[in-house]
């Protein structure tokens, strides 16, 4: 995918991104890099799961490298976040306890521009991050056209001016 359309945590442009751009050895680099993160998304959320809607959770070890991507497909019809929420919180719990962290990505079909629905999405994995002590290091909409971040949350927005 071409990721012109890429935006920084701040929801600003990162520049021209795709998975062509991954360094041979990403798979041993941290994912705390925001371009770094926003291209390996665009690797593991394809286009047929961006088309048919996901929730991908990228499980990283201690050092923030990749250990295990989890993708689930919408199968073409929007679930409700909260619904999911028992489950991501299941799998944050075994991170957190490994000392892990965990990137998050929403794969849907549409435009860039963030929808509510995407937003609640966030929401979710945030408390339960939050919840299980699991940091989140990055949150991605993975559109067929882009790869872009959330915003950072208010109370964190906040917290780094």
């Amino acid at each position: 995918m071409e990721n012109s359309a890429a935006t920084g945590p701040d929801g600003g442009s990162l520049g021209g991104m795709s998975f062509d751009d991954l360094p041979e050895s990403w798979s041993d680099l941290p994912l705390d890099d925001p371009r770094l993160a926003a291209d390996v998304v665009d690797l593991l959320v394809g286009h047929a799961d961006r088309l048919d809607g996901c929730l991908c959770l990228l499980l990283l070890d201690d050092g923030l490298r990749l250990l295990q991507p989890v993708l689930v497909s919408e199968g073409g019809q929007e679930r409700d976040p909260r619904a999911a929420a028992p489950g991501i919180g299941a799998v944050l719990d075994d991170v957190a306890a490994a000392g892990g962290a965990l990137v998050f990505a929403r794969g849907r079909d549409g435009s860039v521009l963030l929808t509510d629905t995407d937003r609640v999405w966030h929401e979710v994995v945030l408390a339960e991050s939050r919840r299980s002590g699991a940091p989140l290091v990055g949150a991605y909409l993975a559109t067929p056209a882009a790869v872009r971040s959330f915003p950072a949350p208010l109370g964190e927005a906040a917290a780094a001016s």
